[in-house]
């Protein structure tokens, strides 16, 4: 599973859209993009998005 993915079920999980824990963290719309295309987030940002949700940074990145 790629991070969007990951990253979209979590949303989902959590009755939350994308853009809105992307505006919630102060994250650019880039990122979205960037991550359905494949990429990942940087290290700070995964920090930010496992913290949001409640989640260790291992179990939001290593299905990626």
């Amino acid at each position: 599973m790629n991070f969007w993915n990951t990253f979209t079920n979590l949303c989902v999980q959590h009755g939350e859209s994308a853009t809105t824990v992307l505006k919630t963290l102060g994250l650019s719309k880039g990122n979205a993009q960037r991550w359905k295309n494949g990429g990942g987030p940087t290290l700070a940002t995964a920090a930010k998005i496992a913290e949001h949700f409640g989640v260790r940074i291992d179990d939001l990145v290593e299905h990626s």
